[in-house]
């Protein structure tokens, strides 16, 4: 459905914000001659998404030639003990998948924090979706990735990316507000990429001592 002229303003705004804070930090990390990161935006999907709360969602920002992974997710639900869930980079031709580790969500947490600095570098094998799943513990399958799948994001610029856009625009015009998922979204994509900001900065006074 195609927004209407009174729905721009607000869609621009949006759009703007990210594009500016993106700027943000790539002018930043390009002046220390580090590799840019690459921004997914995850949520429910309806055609892969196969459990969790469908208002559910998140961003994750990929240095591959770092391994250096961060995210900030929205509307995740705790786990029994015997549970956690796991990031996982897939490539959806081949099937390849590799796991970028586990965490926890906490009791009445608005905004799941995730870092992961791996010790080795990831290597480029043409991923282009990510995924949350939710995987038991212990796991008599560590090296596949659970059917229940909570959250997807795709690779900006790759073709699948185009079959995950979500199928309606928000409803917003005169006296509108954007839905909580939204919402928590443009949040979320304004704390990482502020965070991942300062966290390369320490990182980078580290590596010059």
């Amino acid at each position: 459905m195609a927004a209407s002229r009174r729905d721009l303003p607000i869609l621009r705004v949006l759009a703007a914000l990210l594009l500016a804070l993106g700027g943000l930090v790539a002018g930043n990390m390009g002046a220390g001659a580090e590799a840019l990161p690459v921004r997914v935006i995850l949520s429910h999907v309806p055609v892969m998404t196969t459990w969790g709360p469908p208002d559910a969602n998140g961003v994750v920002m990929l240095v591959l030639e770092e391994g250096d992974i961060r995210a900030d997710l929205v509307g995740l639900p705790p786990l029994g003990g015997n549970e956690r869930y796991e990031l996982w980079l897939l490539q959806s031709q081949s099937g390849e998948t590799r796991s970028l580790g586990r965490f926890s969500v906490e009791r009445d947490t608005p905004v799941t924090h995730v870092d992961f600095l791996l010790p080795e570098p990831i290597p480029d094998l043409g991923w282009d979706i990510v995924l949350v799943t939710v995987e038991p513990e212990p796991d008599p399958d560590p090296a596949t990735p659970d059917p229940r799948r909570v959250l997807v994001g795709a690779f900006p610029g790759t073709p699948i990316e185009l079959q995950l856009v979500p199928p309606v625009l928000p409803k917003t015009g005169e006296g509108a507000t954007l839905p909580g998922q939204w919402a928590g979204l443009v949040g979320a994509n304004t704390v990482l990429l502020l965070g991942l900001l300062r966290l390369r900065r320490a990182r980078g006074v580290g590596r010059g001592r």
